[in-house]
């Protein structure tokens, strides 16, 4: 039970809601959120626990922007420069971790936010 807490540390309702699922599947991986590991083709990359948290925001809300802000507020706790910049290079280790299927990218929304972008069902 500890370990669980120390996932959930400095998340909010919403964010602890989405870990609590066993996985998520964009494009041709599988995000296994209890081994916070993104598999495709029976190979497993672990994440850490900012890119897992990401990942999952960005997974559970496939095609839509999410708001900067709200995801330094939700990951972060807080919205400053420092953090935002922290935000920039996970999500750039997401992008590089997620390049093996090119149906799948997180783009920037200049001035708004991000989206991931996956292939329509």
């Amino acid at each position: 039970m500890e370990k669980e807490k120390n996932l959930f540390r400095g998340t909010n309702e919403v964010l602890e809601k989405l870990l609590k699922a066993q996985s998520y599947t964009i494009g041709a991986y599988t995000i296994d959120v209890p081994k916070k590991q993104l598999v495709i083709g029976g190979e497993s990359t672990k994440l850490t626990n900012k890119e897992l948290h990401l990942l999952v925001l960005l997974a559970a809300n496939p095609n839509a922007m999410l708001e900067r802000k709200y995801l330094l507020e939700t990951i972060w706790d807080e919205n400053n420069y420092f953090n935002g910049r922290s935000m920039d290079v996970y999500l750039c280790k997401l992008r590089k971790l997620l390049k093996a299927d090119s149906d799948l990218i997180i783009i920037n929304i200049h001035g708004k936010g991000y989206k991931l972008i996956t292939p329509s069902k």
